[in-house]
């Protein structure tokens, strides 16, 4: 009696977890289906329409002519409203469709506008320019003159490494033309900071211009998109960029302030890394370990072209002084 009653709480115990594990792998299958699915194309209009602009009689969403869409009619209010709104990305909803397929299935709805489905989403670089908008707005409002502060104490650091040309007789002409060239290279070093400071939306063009090099030739032999080319890859890094800026968002709101400030985007290396690996494991499609491994080359190599350009830029401030 005292084994037979020690087996049967082991028993359920074990049916417990395996009931419990189907459950956790059947709702990550639907949601890996939900994912891989996309947004659904909408059925074509069978009601007859004629055309404001050409006159033209069809049936269908759009006219075959000149192609202007039949929802068009006399302008009322509501009308006005929807196409100030659709300016924005918000009269058809394809502004916040795409944020939210971004936070939600980022790989894939890459995949998707890069294979051709473009017409469901709001275009990359117009929505970077408005989500770095928000970042800012929401910057002022969270943690005002935070990132200000940290930008100025970057600028009198630099200030303080500038040194005095040396006169006399120690002072020789390489010696005097290499301390002119850094000082040159300090003082429009610390204008470009100063202007990304105040255009954000371009620092972070330029920067994803560089991932986008490095992750064409990381991940030219991708399972699902082999060999892109550099402007898929380019507008891949402006929507993974738009993705970064609203985790950023959320961790500005999240720490009342800049509490990570240790890459260009206002979160611990490690979520940028676990955000970037998330990206790409749904849009190139390799294997856990193999993408985490990519992840780490790409950001390690954008570091390292990084740091070389500003290899090349002082070479140049030096040759420039002693021309």
């Amino acid at each position: 009696m005292y084994r037979h009653s020690m087996k049967n709480p082991l028993k359920i115990l074990g049916k417990t977890i395996r009931t419990a594990y189907d459950r956790v792998c059947g709702t990550l299958s639907r949601i890996d289906s939900w994912q891989r699915k996309g947004v659904k194309v909408a059925p074509l209009s069978a009601e007859s329409h004629e055309c404001l602009n050409c006159h033209t009689t069809f049936t269908g969403n759009f006219c075959p002519r000149c192609g202007q869409s039949a929802g068009v009619s006399r302008f009322t209010f509501k009308h006005a409203i929807n196409k100030t709104l659709e300016v924005w990305g918000l009269g058809n909803r394809s502004l916040p469709r795409t944020l939210w397929h971004l936070i939600c299935r980022p790989g894939y709805m890459i995949g998707d506008y890069l294979d051709g489905r473009q017409a469901p989403y709001f275009p990359p670089i117009k929505m970077l320019f408005l989500v770095t908008t928000a970042f800012v707005v929401t910057q002022h409002i969270v943690a005002p003159g935070a990132m200000d502060g940290i930008y100025t104490d970057a600028t009198i650091s630099l200030s303080d490494k500038k040194l005095d040309i040396p006169n006399g007789e120690e002072a020789y002409k390489g010696k005097r033309i290499f301390i002119e060239g850094m000082n040159n290279f300090i003082d429009v070093f610390k204008n470009v900071t100063d202007f990304f400071r105040q255009n954000q939306a371009i620092e972070l063009v330029l920067s994803h211009s560089l991932f986008a090099l490095i992750a064409m030739r990381v991940f030219r032999r991708s399972p699902l998109r082999p060999n892109m080319n550099l402007t898929e890859c380019f507008f891949s890094q402006i929507l993974i960029a738009t993705q970064l800026m609203m985790v950023s968002m959320a961790c500005i709101i999240a720490t009342q302030g800049s509490k990570w400030i240790d890459n260009m985007y206002c979160m611990p290396t490690w979520l940028l890394l676990l955000v970037m690996f998330y990206d790409y494991k749904q849009l190139y499609g390799f294997s856990l370990l193999r993408t985490a491994w990519f992840t780490f080359k790409v950001l390690a190599g954008w570091w390292i072209m990084m740091f070389l350009l500003l290899v090349v830029w002082m070479a140049l401030s030096v040759a420039w002084a002693a021309i």
